[in-house]
């Protein structure tokens, strides 16, 4: 405090007047030089970044164009494609009748049947599993509730504890 006191003491008594704000003396415009090259640089990087989006949208936008010029032919080739196959198709159908009484007959008749049983059996299946599922669920959720009741009461203790201290 002393020493604070002291040095208070010698700035007052001393007879040199004392700036009120700091100017940085320029030695042959060094500062001012600096900051207009510095200024310079910003607005050249700032047209050179925007030159460049600029530059990339427009690629951008024309490899679009190009992508979706290709897509349109590619659909209009699918297009006229179907039309010939579907015509083609057309024509080449004709009536198979089906083999009951050979043997070829007999096995896709049991690989129908096979695949219909699977597919009961699936079926059953997934209802079996929807079922299970539900049980389990309802259990979850029936000790959710217990544990809910629980929890709720010491949250509700816990509740008003902290609201009357607050």
């Amino acid at each position: 405090m002393n020493d604070i006191a002291q040095k208070t003491e010698i700035l007052l008594s001393s007879s040199k007047p004392v700036q009120k704000s700091y100017v940085p003396k320029l030695h042959k415009g060094d500062v001012k030089d600096k900051f207009e090259a510095m200024q310079k640089a910003r607005e050249e990087r700032n047209e050179r970044r925007s030159r460049d989006e600029k530059q990339r949208r427009k690629e951008q936008y024309v490899r679009e164009r190009e992508w979706n010029r290709r897509k349109q032919e590619m659909k209009e080739l699918l297009a006229s494609d179907e039309d010939d196959d579907a015509k083609s198709s057309k024509i080449e159908k004709g009536y198979v009748p089906k083999l009951i009484g050979t043997v070829k007959g007999k096995f896709a008749e049991m690989e129908k049947q096979r695949q219909e049983e699977e597919r009961k059996r699936m079926e059953e299946e997934r209802k079996r599993r929807i079922e299970q599922d539900m049980i389990e669920k309802r259990k979850i959720q029936r000790e959710l509730a217990k544990k809910a009741q629980e929890v709720g009461a010491k949250i509700t203790f816990h509740f008003i504890l902290y609201i009357y201290f607050w």
